[in-house]
């Protein structure tokens, strides 16, 4: 029977994965910077979180 190399690759166990991966902010975090990692800030430094008083 030959060996499947699939089960030979490098990659993290699984406490390794849970550090990096293990709660959904983490996760989403590691999303973002990798899906958009040129992402600008318009304010840097600054609070980039608004909230609306009213609708008129």
């Amino acid at each position: 029977m030959s060996m499947n190399r699939i089960q030979f690759q490098k990659g993290l166990s699984l406490p390794e994965f849970q550090s990096l991966y293990g709660t959904e902010e983490q996760c989403e975090a590691v999303l973002e910077k990798t899906r958009w990692p040129d992402v600008i800030s318009v304010f840097p430094g600054r609070v980039t979180e608004f909230r609306v008083e009213s609708c008129d």
